[in-house]
């Protein structure tokens, strides 16, 4: 059976929770996952958010792995993603297929910290790609009534610092790639936390069964 990790990240300044875990969650919880799934809560700081990432890692060794963020509207003081044309009560799911080496993000991370646009992994390339089936998830997403989008920005924050990372040393082993995800109706966003975790279960199970396709 596949070990597929999954991570989402912890809640960030004002707000009490964060979908991109708690949909995690709500999925294992529910029985959603069809194969072997560790989940990681990652921390929002810049120093420990690919520690706790790369401990999940060898911890568990996984055949692939997914980090999710989630995005917001416009305005939110908060983690989420920016630069994405959201709507009123944004719905979209975006699979970012590429991971840039640089930070920029004014905002303050979650112990104080900013980091000025400067290169991640000094002397790395520029850009990374991600290596889990992103064609695959979307046409699986779309089967299941969701509305993915393939991205080639995931901003310039702790998502794409840890999708850097993550690409940069794991990359070339084992699939993987992150995505970001939208706030759930509570937060004023178009889906249930049912419905996020469903998503985020068909991602995985998909990988998984093309894991054991080859």
């Amino acid at each position: 059976m596949p070990r597929i990790l999954l991570s989402g990240f912890e809640p960030f300044g004002d707000f009490a929770s964060n979908p991109s875990w708690d949909a995690l969650v709500c999925a294992r919880d529910e029985g959603m996952f069809e194969t072997g799934v560790r989940l990681a809560l990652i921390p929002v700081t810049y120093d420990g958010a690919f520690e706790a990432f790369e401990k999940a890692v060898i911890e568990y060794e996984p055949h692939a792995a997914i980090s999710f963020g989630v995005y917001g509207s416009a305005g939110e003081s908060s983690s989420f993603r920016e630069g994405k044309n959201i709507g009123e009560r944004p719905a979209k799911l975006y699979l970012e297929c590429t991971a840039r080496n640089r930070n920029g993000a004014r905002r303050a991370d979650n112990a104080g910290n900013v980091r000025d646009a400067s290169e991640i992994v000094p002397g790395a390339p520029a850009t990374l790609p991600a290596t889990f089936p992103a064609e695959l998830l979307l046409q699986s997403l779309k089967e299941g009534g969701f509305e993915p989008e393939l991205s080639q920005d995931a901003g310039g924050y702790l998502c794409n610092h840890l999708f850097y990372r993550g690409a940069h040393l794991f990359g070339d082993g084992f699939p993987y790639g992150f995505v970001h995800v939208p706030p759930v109706d509570s937060m004023g966003g178009a889906l249930s936390l049912e419905s996020l975790a469903g998503a985020m279960a068909i991602m995985a199970n998909t990988l998984a069964r093309t894991l054991e396709d080859t």
